[in-house]
């Protein structure tokens, strides 16, 4: 049985990105330092925001900047990954090429 398909290997199609893989793009300093803020912020929170009225209503009001930071900056993200132009990457254009050409060649 030969075939005119190139088997490619998931090396050779990484080969451009070199670049270690992390499960999110921060240091550990970074989440760390994340990790201890909610801490604190947690527990400032819970003690004292529920016992002093301006407290709270300033918390709570961080708590909702938060979210619609992180809300526009996903809408944000996909908006950018929409609008912009990626080159054309040369994997991509031969393998498209080599199944058109096995798609010409059946008929």
């Amino acid at each position: 049985m030969s075939s005119s398909a190139k088997i490619y290997s998931v090396e050779a199609a990484n080969a451009k990105n070199v670049a270690a893989h992390r499960a999110v793009p921060l240091s550990t300093r970074q989440i760390l330092a994340a990790s201890v803020t909610l801490s604190v912020f947690s527990f400032l929170y819970l003690v004292f925001a529920q016992r002093h009225a301006v407290l709270f209503y300033i918390m709570t009001g961080l708590i909702a900047v938060y979210i619609l930071f992180v809300y526009a900056s996903g809408i944000g993200a996909v908006l950018y990954m929409v609008a912009r132009e990626y080159p054309e990457d040369e994997f991509d254009s031969k393998s498209s090429s080599s199944s058109r050409e096995m798609e010409e060649s059946k008929f």
